[in-house]
């Protein structure tokens, strides 16, 4: 089932190009000029001093909105500066690690139709504590000022502290697309009747499309590991960019009821367990895929002739490889012809992109999210300053002759070959050092109720031994040690009902080293805990 061209004319672009009044040329917000050959962009800073923009959303009338992990949205005027937040905050959405608000868009028809749609997980509690994840799909509606009167449309998503995807399109038939990532659930992915690692389409209250491929399902495709990027272009096609696990990282054509291989297939179809499970189910190759990964993430649709080097091009913008990449399609919009390399580490992790209808391209930064503090032996140099969002305005006469008399230009160009990029690593190991620390710490704080051999005390104080609370969940175990515990638990099969207290006003680093230290010692053998997660989880527990 193809998809319909719904477009705007090019004269209209023209005319709403035409339309934006250039704001003034001013040196504290220039970061630098990217010549492409015969165009050049000047690089400027729009908005500073944000925590995780997670999506950017270009508006018909040149207004920027963008959203913030923790929960709000705000509208940039790329004129004036000026930036108006339209929602401060999400009652019951749940933010840490990868949780918080996500993905965002806007009606087509915002004029007429003012809806903007916000994709965000919240939590609940098992009878165990530990935590249950899912997100929804809500609807709000502008009032010119803020937004307001959420209407649900779609609820009770899977989710999970990783692999959420939750990127959003909607076409001018009102027809809404949301990628979902696998959630830990790798083989969910291929089953037809699960939500998690799919794309998804739905009609813009929520219901299935009577021309969705299977009838009463809302799956549109399947085989997606987490699809960080999502784009409708104008040719008419769909794109995904979508994170792999070590390897390929991959740009994706999305096509109805088409099978995009993960878990069976990473890839290009090119290792022999590939091709031979290739014969048992039709898949669908990406575009292109890379190894090492990049850390995929928002991709855009680039086709303003005034920049004939990115014009008819893929914008994507990576985390892991602090980058952006643009990626020439040829005339069919189903093969890359070639890629090129821009920003590499210049800017920090790149979380998202969007183009505006006068071809300025804006992206948002994300390094103040929660990789650094987990993986940190993969950063040098990164940014230390708050998040920001960065516009490419494309440079006329005018501002080319502002550059050449800048007296210090900063001239940016293609960056000739990738660089190197480190593996992850989540074996979190725990040194002699660590656990002596940890031991110490633990006598301190923690042996009087659970003996210093972690037995604990009968029908009083649960033992730490060989027990899932310590070496099971961790979202758990560090919530419990942060707020405490009270009412009845079973551990090992008996029940305690004795108050614990929290230790919240410990620092990260000790908490931590308490953790490891006891999911290491009393005949547990879990991995480590880094002060990062402890972070993550104190952010979750601020509501």
């Amino acid at each position: 089932m193809p998809f319909q061209k719904y477009l705007f004319p090019s004269l209209l672009l023209t005319l709403a190009a035409s339309a934006f009044a250039e704001r003034a040329f001013d040196p504290q917000r220039y970061l630098g000029h990217l010549e492409l050959g015969r165009s050049t962009f000047v690089v400027t800073e729009e908005v500073s001093g944000l925590d995780v923009p997670w999506d950017v959303e270009a508006a018909a009338d040149g207004s920027i909105w963008f959203t913030q992990h923790a929960g709000s949205v705000s509208r940039l005027d790329p004129d004036t500066g000026e930036v108006i937040v339209t929602l401060e905050s999400i009652p019951d959405l749940y933010n840490k690690k990868s949780l918080g608000l996500f993905g965002m868009a806007l009606h087509p028809n915002f004029k007429d139709k003012p809806y903007v749609f916000l994709h965000y997980s919240y939590r609940l509690l098992a009878e165990d504590l530990s935590e249950i994840i899912k997100t929804r799909l809500v609807r709000y509606k502008f009032d010119g000022q803020r937004l307001g009167h959420p209407v649900t449309i779609f609820d009770e998503i899977p989710g999970k502290a990783y692999h959420n995807g939750s990127r959003i399109v909607i076409t001018q038939d009102e027809k809404l697309y949301l990628t979902t990532g696998d959630t830990g659930d790798t083989m969910g992915s291929l089953d037809p009747d699960k939500l998690t690692g799919k794309v998804l389409r739905m009609n813009l209250d929520g219901s299935v499309p009577k021309d969705n491929p299977t009838p009463g399902s809302y799956v549109w495709s399947l085989g997606h590991r987490n699809a960080q990027g999502l784009v409708l272009a104008s040719n008419g096609k769909l794109y995904a960019s979508e994170h792999g696990p070590n390897n390929d990282d991959e740009v994706n054509l999305i096509q109805a009821n088409s099978n995009y291989g993960w878990p069976i297939i990473e890839g290009f179809i090119d290792q022999e367990r590939e091709i031979e499970n290739s014969k048992n189910q039709e898949t669908v190759e990406p575009l292109t895929a890379w190894t090492p990964t990049l850390g995929a993430s928002g991709l855009a649709y680039y086709e303003n002739p005034s920049a004939p080097e990115w014009h008819n091009s893929l914008l994507l913008v990576a985390l892991k490889g602090q980058v952006l990449r643009s990626l020439k399609l040829d005339e069919s919009g189903e093969k890359i012809e070639s890629e090129r390399i821009y920003f590499q580490k210049r800017f920090g992790r790149i979380r998202d992109i969007t183009v505006a209808a006068n071809g300025d391209i804006f992206f948002t930064t994300s390094n103040r999210d929660w990789h650094p503090r987990y993986q940190p032996w993969m950063y040098d140099g990164l940014p230390e300053d708050p998040d920001r969002i960065i516009r490419l305005h494309l440079a006329d006469t005018r501002l080319l002759d502002t550059l050449a008399n800048l007296e210090h230009p900063i001239a940016i160009k293609e960056d000739p070959e990738p660089l190197p990029l480190l593996s992850e690593n989540w074996s979190f190991p725990v040194s002699d050092e660590e656990m002596e620390q940890g031991q110490s710490l633990y006598m301190t704080h923690c042996a009087a109720c659970h003996n210093p051999l972690g037995t604990g005390s009968p029908d009083l104080f649960p033992p730490l031994t060989n027990t899932d609370w310590v070496a099971g969940d961790k979202s758990r175990l560090i919530q419990t040690v942060l707020t405490g515990l009270s009412g009845p638990i079973i551990v090992n099969g008996e029940k305690y009902d004795q108050e614990m207290p929290g230790f919240a006003n410990l620092a990260d680093q000790d908490l931590a080293a308490i953790l490891s230290y006891i999911r290491r010692s009393f005949g547990n053998n879990a991995n480590g805990v880094i002060p990062g997660e402890i972070y993550e989880e104190r952010k979750g527990l601020k509501k």
